[in-house]
């Protein structure tokens, strides 16, 4: 019975169109997964980065709500122009719910001057979703005792969807400082599994932060939801080749704290891997906790010696790029 009533909180939880409303995974280690971030951080490397990214939060509920995103990107440099491709997708096994994401992006760099630059990009958006209604328990089919018999609901359409999304991003950069922002959502698609239509809205961001003596880099990320702004603020301190992080997570104006978090992050990055892991405590129920692993890879294609970096391009300061 017990179970019975975890599948109807995830019912619940999924099909609600608050939480439903932004359809966008938030990892705690938003900066080793930036395509996800910010479609203008394609190719922001030297020349290319392969990253994988596994999220595993709410373990004490069957499996949890699992995320993950492998994804590469490449820097042309002279032509100013760099590709990416994401790969990504979320799964509950407690309700046989999964979604998965193909996210081709492109960006565009512009030099304002030796010191500074300013990158935009775009990402386009491919997403199915898969929803197994043999699971889901509705009110008629409770009764004393508890399940009672089939329900009345009409769930012949109530199992796959399909749609395209767009993302918008800009960020700007120099050798210390680094400010973004990003458009989620642009197309706004109807994301619904019923008949009823269920528009996926808007939601912004802004992220930014500051290198300081290739030591300490504290970075914030504000997203605007239609319904509240979600707020995290932190800190990198580098001990090359290690590094920690320490960052909270929060909706600080409003009176539910059930989303307030503390994250801890651990790092190794040598010349061209690094290695992450973070966990996130909840304050509100500890056994909300989560889990978060990032591998990146950095990689080119020539072959030829190449000139010093600071003579080929502005290295972007956030820090694991």
């Amino acid at each position: 019975m017990i179970e019975s009533y975890k599948k109807i909180f995830f019912i619940i939880l999924f099909i609600s169109p608050q939480i439903s409303e932004s359809q966008q995974v938030i990892y705690s280690q938003y900066y080793s997964s930036p395509l996800n971030l910010n479609p203008s951080m394609t190719g922001i490397g030297e020349f290319g980065r392969l990253g994988v990214n596994y999220r595993n939060q709410w373990t004490s509920i069957g499996d949890g709500y699992n995320s993950y995103s492998t994804w590469f990107d490449y820097n042309f440099l002279e032509s100013h122009f760099s590709f990416g491709l994401n790969f990504s997708g979320e799964q509950l096994n407690i309700s046989n719910y999964s979604s998965n994401h193909i996210s081709p992006s492109i960006s565009y760099g512009l030099d304002l001057n030796s010191r500074m630059i300013i990158q935009s990009g775009f990402q386009l958006t491919y997403s199915s979703i898969d929803f197994d209604n043999s699971q889901l328990i509705f009110l008629d089919q409770l009764g004393p005792s508890g399940l009672i018999g089939i329900t009345a609901e009409d769930l012949n359409n109530f199992n796959k969807k399909s749609f395209f999304n767009m993302n918008y991003g800009i960020i700007i950069y120099n050798e210390k400082l680094w400010l973004g922002s990003t458009i989620y959502n642009l197309l706004q698609p109807d994301i619904s599994l019923s008949s009823s239509k269920n528009n996926l809205n808007r939601n912004y961001s802004i992220h930014g932060g500051i290198n300081i003596d290739q030591r300490i880099s504290p970075s914030f990320n504000l997203i605007k939801y239609p319904s509240f702004i979600l707020f995290n603020i932190g800190s990198y301190f580098i001990f090359s080749p290690l590094s920690i992080g320490f960052w909270y997570s929060g909706v600080p104006m409003s009176k539910t704290k059930n989303m307030d978090t503390v994250t801890g992050l651990i790092n190794f990055k040598n010349k061209s891997l690094g290695l992450s892991y973070s966990y996130d405590y909840n304050f509100f129920d500890k056994k909300l906790g989560s889990h978060e692993i990032s591998i990146t890879f950095d990689f080119h294609f020539y072959g030829k010696k190449l000139p010093p970096k600071n003579v080929r391009y502005l290295r972007c300061p956030i820090p694991n790029f």
